[in-house]
């Protein structure tokens, strides 16, 4: 029994570099709808979560529209992993 240990390497970065870029895509989307409007005061103790003023502007566009793509492309690498992983999906 011989390991092909380059095609075991490749793998190897394959999968690392693949779980970090859908892991960062995933966490940057996230960071993305938590950023709050322009000119929000900042969370304090007499102002957290509970008693936000549900009336004050939401985060912007761009960022509510940057962690759409962010969540969209995560979830593409996954999809296209599950691809690669199952060979009915693929003919192989």
């Amino acid at each position: 029994m011989n390991i092909d240990w380059s095609a075991l390497l490749v793998v190897a970065v394959a999968s690392v570099v693949a779980a970090s870029v859908t892991v960062s895509l995933f966490a940057t989307g996230i960071k993305l709808f938590a950023t709050p409007a322009a000119g929000a005061a900042e969370a304090t103790a007499a102002r957290d979560d509970e008693t936000d003023d549900v009336s004050e502007p939401t985060r912007p566009r761009a960022a509510t529209a940057a962690g759409i793509v962010c969540f969209a492309l995560s979830g593409l690498a996954v999809l296209i992993g599950v691809y690669l992983i199952v060979p009915a999906l693929h003919g192989g």
